[in-house]
C-alpha cells in the first residue's frame, strides 16, 4: 500500500498567519520470512547480497578505538589484537614489502635550558657546591670567563688536589669500595666444629661502651729476678745504632694459666674466683682494636671459678705487625717463603722483643734484684747450659665490684735506678720494655725509621699508633696490670729489608704507662669494664669449657661451648697424626 498524509496547521499571532505542511512519504517493507517451529533467524541460506560480507560479533562492553591511531604502544595493540581475534577480517594487515620499513624520528630532542632532572640535576648541584668549596678552601676567586680578556683560572693548588684525589682513589681501591683492593679473607684461628654450640655473639664496637671502676690491688708473690736498665740506650741515635744480639742460652717462658704452679696453689686456697695471666687479660681488654683472628679458652668449674687459658697449639704469643694498617701484610702466593708474610713477621717481632728486653739491661747481672721466689718455670736439670731470662713475675690480686677477684700473673722486665734529685720513695722504678720493629717502610703505610727517628720521632710514633694500634694498646694494658712505673719503647730496624735475621736498635723512648694509655685513647675504666663483661658472660653459662673466638673477617666475637677435652687433645691429635705419617713413610 502507499499512504499519503498531508497536514495543514494554521496559527495566528499578532495578525500573522503561518501555514505548515509536512512532506509525504511512502514505506515499502522488506519481505520477512517466518519460521514457525523455531525462534531467531531462519536456517535457510542468506540472501545473495549478504553472502560475501564477513560477520563481526560485537558486544556492548567492547572498547571502541580509533580508525587510525599511531600513538598506541605495540603492547597495547598486541593485546587488543589477541582480544579481538574474531574480527581479524577487519584489522589492517601490513604488506610484505612495507613490513621492512619503520617510522622513526631522527630529530634530536631539544632540552630546555635550566630543566635538568633526576641524577643529572643532582650531580650538577654537587659539582657547583664542590667548586664553591674549593674556591673558599684554597683561596681561589670566582672568575667570569665569558669575555676574552678574563683572567685565567688559578691552578697553583691543582697538583695538591690531584695528590689528594689519587690518595682517595688508592684508599677506595678497585671496584669503588673502600679497601676493597686490600681485602684479605683470613682463616679462623681454630677450626670450628659443627658440634660446638653458639652461646653468645656481640660486635666488637660494643666493647667501647663498657666501663667499671678500677679495682683494688694486692701483691701476692714475686718470682724470678730483675736486672738494671742500661741508661746508654736512652742516648742512642741512627749514627750510634747498636746491633741487636741474639743469645740462644737464654730461656723465655710463656706458660698458660692452668700450667702455672703458683696460680694453681692460689686456686687450691680459693684466693680468688677468676685466674688468668696478664697477656690474656690485656688481650681481652683491648679486643675492640684487634683485626686478626684469635681465641681464648675459658673453663668454668663447679665452684664457679673461671680459668682463662690460651691454646697450646695457637700463635697467641706471636707479636702482630701492621695489624691495623690500611694495607696489612698478606701471604704472597708467588713466594710462599717470603719474609714479609704475616706469620713470619709475627715470629720475627716476637724474637726481636725477647732479645731487646735482655740487651738493654746491664750485662753480667750488674745491679740485679733477686725476688722473693726463683723462676717457677726454669729447671736446670731439664735445660743444661741454659739460664732464665731476666724477668720478674708479679702475682697480683685485683678485686672488682660484682664479686670478681682476679688472681693474675704479670711481668716486669727490669728496674730503672733513681735519678739525681728524685724523691726517696723513687729509689727503684719497675720497668716494662717492648720493641717496635720496622720491616719494610715502603709497605703497609710504614715510615722509614732511619731517616725520621732522630728528628721526627713523634711522627714515627704516630704512624706506629695507626698501623699497630692493637699491639701498642695491649702493651700499655700489660704495663698497667703489672704496676710498672716506666715503659720503655725501642725502635728496631732491619739492616737489610730483605733479611729478617739482622736488626739494629736505633733509639729508645720512655713513657709512663697510664699517661701513654691516655695518649692513645685507652681508658682504664673501659679496660676493666670489658673484662668484667666477659666474666659475667661466662658466669651465666653452665659448668664446662668455652671458647671466646673473634671472627676472622668480621668485627664479631662469639662464645662457643666446647667439649671438656678440647684443649687437652689438640696437641696429642697432632702428635698422633705426625706419628702415623712417620710410620707410613717407613
Amino acid at each position: 500500500h502507499t499512504h499519503t498524509h498531508t497536514h495543514t496547521h494554521q496559527s495566528t499571532h499578532q495578525g500573522t498567519h503561518i501555514h505548515t505542511t509536512m512532506a509525504s512519504f511512502s514505506l515499502s517493507p522488506r519481505p520477512l520470512t517466518s519460521s514457525s517451529p523455531t525462534w531467531g533467524p531462519s536456517s535457510t541460506p542468506l540472501p545473495p547480497q549478504f553472502t560475501s560480507l564477513p560477520y563481526a560479533p560485537f558486544s556492548p562492553t567492547d572498547r571502541l578505538g580509533r580508525a587510525a591511531d599511531f600513538t598506541q604502544t605495540s603492547a597495547w595493540k598486541a593485546s587488543r589484537r589477541s582480544q579481538s581475534g574474531a574480527n581479524e577480517e577487519f584489522q589492517y594487515k601490513v604488506d610484505s614489502e612495507t613490513s621492512e620499513f619503520q617510522l622513526v624520528d631522527t630529530a634530536k630532542k631539544q632540552q630546555q635550558p635550566g630543566h635538568a632532572t633526576g641524577w643529572k640535576k643532582r650531580s650538577q648541584l654537587v659539582n657547583r657546591r664542590k667548586q664553591g668549596h674549593d674556591r673558599s678552601r684554597f683561596g681561589g676567586n670566582k672568575v667570569d670567563n665569558s669575555s676574552a680578556d678574563a683572567p685565567k683560572k688559578d691552578h697553583r693548588n691543582q697538583p695538591q688536589r690531584n695528590k689528594w684525589a689519587k690518595a682517595r682513589a688508592k684508599a677506595w681501591g678497585k671496584g669503588g669500595n673502600r679497601n676493597w683492593g686490600n681485602r684479605v679473607d683470613r682463616q679462623s684461628s681454630v677450626r670450628i666444629d659443627p658440634a660446638w654450640e653458639l652461646k653468645e655473639e656481640f660486635d666488637l664496637p660494643q666493647l667501647l661502651k663498657f666501663k667499671a671502676n678500677p679495682p683494688t690491688v694486692e701483691d701476692l708473690a714475686w718470682a724470678g729476678h730483675l736486672d738494671t736498665y742500661d741508661a746508654a740506650y736512652d742516648k742512642l741515635s741512627t749514627r750510634s745504632a747498636r746491633p741487636l744480639r741474639r743469645d740462644d742460652s737464654v730461656g723465655f717462658y710463656s706458660v698458660s694459666t692452668t700450667d702455672d704452679p703458683v696460680i694453681e696453689s692460689y686456686a687450691v686456697k680459693a684466693e680468688g674466683n677468676v685466674y688468668a695471666t696478664s697477656d690474656i687479660v690485656a688481650h681481652l681488654m683491648t679486643a675492640g682494636r684487634t683485626v686478626y683472628p684469635w681465641d681464648v679458652v675459658v673453663q668454668k668449674l663447679p665452684d664457679g671459678s673461671l680459668f682463662f687459658d690460651k691454646r697450646e697449639a695457637s700463635n697467641f704469643d706471636q707479636v702482630t705487625v701492621s695489624e691495623t694498617s690500611n694495607d696489612p701484610p698478606k701471604d704472597d702466593e708467588d713466594d710462599p717463603d717470603s719474609v714479609n708474610s704475616p706469620d713470619r713477621l709475627g715470629l720475627e717481632a716476637m724474637v726481636v722483643n725477647q732479645n731487646y728486653t735482655q740487651q738493654i739491661l746491664h750485662p753480667n747481672g750488674s745491679g740485679r734484684v733477686t725476688l722473693q721466689h726463683p723462676n717457677p718455670f726454669f729447671d736446670a736439670s731439664d735445660s743444661p747450659g741454659m739460664r732464665p731470662a731476666a724477668v720478674g713475675y708479679r702475682y697480683r690480686k685485683f678485686s672488682l665490684s660484682g664479686d670478681i677477684n682476679l688472681v693474675c700473673r704479670t711481668e716486669l722486665h727490669g728496674v730503672v735506678p733513681k735519678k739525681k734529685g728524685a724523691k726517696a720513695d723513687a729509689a727503684r722504678q719497675y720497668m716494662t720494655a717492648y720493641a717496635l720493629n720496622e720491616w719494610d717502610a715502603s709497605k703497609s703505610g710504614g715510615i722509614d725509621f732511619r731517616s725520621k727517628v732522630d728528628g721526627q720521632r713523634g711522627a714515627v710514633l704516630a704512624t706506629e699508633l695507626k698501623n699497630n694500634a692493637a699491639k701498642l694498646s695491649r702493651w700499655s694494658a700489660q704495663s698497667v696490670l703489672a704496676g710498672a712505673d716506666v715503659m720503655k719503647l725501642g725502635y728496631v730496624s732491619r739492616t737489610d729489608k730483605r733479611l729478617n735475621t739482622s736488626h739494629e736498635v736505633l733509639a729508645t723512648s720512655q713513657f709512663e704507662p697510664r699517661a701513654f694509655a691516655a695518649q692513645i685513647n685507652l681508658s682504664v675504666q673501659n679496660m676493666w669494664g670489658v673484662f668484667a663483661m666477659l666474666v659475667g658472660l661466662v658466669r651465666k653459662q653452665q659448668d664446662g669449657k668455652y671458647v671466646i673466638l673473634r671472627d676472622p673477617n668480621k668485627p664479631v666475637v662469639r662464645l662457643y661451648a666446647v667439649p671438656m677435652e678440647f684443649n687437652e687433645d689438640t696437641e696429642s691429635e697432632e702428635d698422633s697424626s705426625d706419628e702415623e705419617d712417620e710410620e707410613e713413610d717407613k
